[in-house]
């Protein structure tokens, strides 16, 4: 947990106050602050869970508040849920609200029925690594819940989802040969992206929803290639033919891993798309 980090969450603590009431049961912090490694440029994300609906006159005050303090209302109603951002102190602080009844039926439904919704996701992975301001015993339980009873069947859909890469001379023909950079770039990060889907998958995570700062995630992950983050680093600074072959041995070591780890999930077909070659 860096300096920054740590004032940042003193002051959503500070920040609390303004949306406390007998009917908040549950706020944490997500994101980069959550997890420790916030910088000047991190905004402070706070999830708040109600126990019933806000009003719309507690809603009007909110946004009334967003408002005064330089920020504004995302979107959403009271009915549905929301999303407003402050300014305190200079620093942007999102706040989404919603109600407890909402989080534990986001939880239910994935595991009742799994599904690779990275919105979702995102959601759930962000109260499991968020930090919490109040409401402990009600964020702890859905964090168990959904992590003590990731389903196999999402483990299963979760890397069939995500393995599946471009033949190897989709890359070297067409975006590099015809230096088409901005091709290049979307199969770069598409192959990493992935990858790191796959390994969300066998690791039983819930995929961040992003890749912006996906290291943090993908250093809790057990289950990758040696060195992982290292190799797909250094794939942005050499030769593009080199990274090339730095990407397609990485996903080699991707299917022998899903091999290893996941024998229900064949990567035959995967294999052989990588060696397939157009006819001349």
């Amino acid at each position: 947990m860096n300096k920054i980090s740590k004032h940042r969450l003193d002051l959503a603590k500070k920040n609390l106050e303004q949306f406390k009431n007998k009917n908040l049961v549950a706020a944490m912090v997500t994101g980069s602050i959550a997890k420790g490694y916030g910088d000047d440029n991190s905004d402070i994300d706070t999830l708040l869970a109600f126990k019933k609906r806000l009003t719309q006159k507690e809603f009007d005050a909110i946004v009334e508040g967003a408002k005064k303090s330089g920020g504004d209302l995302y979107h959403g109603t009271p009915e549905e849920g929301f999303a407003v951002y402050y300014y305190f102190d200079g620093i942007k602080c999102d706040f989404g609200v919603g109600t407890a009844e909402e989080t534990e039926q986001l939880v239910t439904e994935m595991l009742e029925k799994p599904e690779v919704d990275l919105v979702k996701h995102l959601m759930i992975a962000g109260f499991i690594d968020g930090y919490d301001l109040c409401g402990n015993e009600w964020i702890s339980r859905w964090r168990k819940k959904a992590v003590e009873n990731f389903p196999k069947e999402l483990q299963i859909m979760m890397v069939n989802h995500f393995k599946k890469f471009y033949p190897k001379w989709v890359v070297e023909k067409m975006a590099i040969e015809r230096g088409d950079k901005l091709f290049y770039a979307e199969c770069v990060n598409e192959i990493i992206g992935n990858m790191i889907g796959v390994f969300c998958g066998l690791n039983k995570k819930y995929h961040p929803g992003k890749l912006k700062g996906i290291e943090w995630s993908v250093e809790q992950l057990d289950i990758k290639p040696i060195d992982f983050i290292k190799r797909y680093n250094s794939v942005f600074d050499m030769d593009h033919q080199k990274a090339v072959d730095v990407l397609y041995e990485l996903i080699s070591e991707t299917f022998d891993l899903i091999d290893k780890h996941l024998p229900e999930v064949s990567t035959e077909r995967s294999r052989k798309l990588l060696d397939f070659k157009l006819r001349k």
